[in-house]
């Protein structure tokens, strides 16, 4: 099969691969276009119920510090829930947040004392960490002026 562009004289010949591809092409465009709208329609759902789940979460925080409160001011550990055969229970526990590079920096430097070493060692830290390629096709609407 042999196709001629209109802007120039130039023939391209297909393979019978290539030519079903291209028949293909527009059917699967078609296919991916009512998906990404789909798409659309649900991540706009799901942004309202992101924003209710937020508000339910600010007032069950605030309700839960109340409790808890309450709870340490009288030392309560627990606190059985007849009506749903549960139990509030209080826990107290320590965690360490992530570390920043420039925090990280400033300890690996007080370790090896040498700025140049902690460096380095970030450096090679750093270069060692896995990257991942990604790649993508974005639909975009067009908005019509």
């Amino acid at each position: 099969m042999s196709t001629r562009s209109s802007e120039s004289s130039v023939e391209v010949n297909l393979t019978p691969e290539d030519a079903q591809e291209f028949q293909n092409l527009p059917l699967l465009l078609t296919q991916w276009k009512r998906i990404q709208e789909e798409k659309h329609t649900l991540v706009e759902q799901k942004r309202v119920v992101t924003e209710q789940i937020s508000e339910i979460n600010k007032r069950a925080l605030v309700m839960e510090a109340m409790i808890m409160g309450t709870m340490k001011k009288h030392s309560i550990a627990a606190l059985d829930l007849k009506s749903s055969k549960a139990r509030a229970v209080y826990r107290k526990r320590t965690t360490k947040p992530q570390i920043k590079r420039k925090d990280m920096l400033k300890h690996v430097t007080d370790h090896l004392k040498s700025e140049e070493a902690a460096k380095g060692l970030i450096e090679f830290l750093d270069a060692k960490r896995e990257t991942k390629v990604k790649e993508s096709l974005i639909y975009e609407k067009v908005e019509a002026e």
